[in-house]
């Protein structure tokens, strides 16, 4: 991977959040679907945070965790997002897409 084909924040965020939009009515819990639809226009936020450790366990231990970005997706609260309702690993590169999604399930926090 070359600096050039690198997604900016902006990218990653945009692209994190189509992702999640189509994905969420199949994924979210209905409650949380109902937060989601009902506050996400205003206080809906996407944070790009530093690559967790857990990922491996989730996507295999063969992923290059320093080609990767993660970013998670919540409602804004007092300068974190709460609740979170997913947190996404995905390439930072534009020539390998690749995303894989952890999803808040039954309360259980993501941070």
């Amino acid at each position: 991977m070359t600096q050039h084909n690198l997604l900016n924040l902006e990218d990653m965020i945009e692209t994190a959040f189509e992702i999640f939009a189509e994905m969420a009515p199949d994924n979210l819990e209905h409650d949380d679907l109902l937060v989601f639809e009902s506050r996400f226009e205003d206080e809906g936020g996407a944070i790009v945070v530093e690559v967790n450790s857990d990922w491996p366990e989730h996507v295999g231990a063969d992923i290059d965790l320093s080609q990767c970005a993660e970013v998670q997706i919540g409602l804004a609260g007092d300068e974190v997002l709460n609740p979170v309702f997913a947190r996404m690993l995905i390439s930072r590169d534009a020539d390998n897409k690749f995303c894989h999604m952890l999803w808040n399930r039954n309360g259980k926090q993501l941070h």
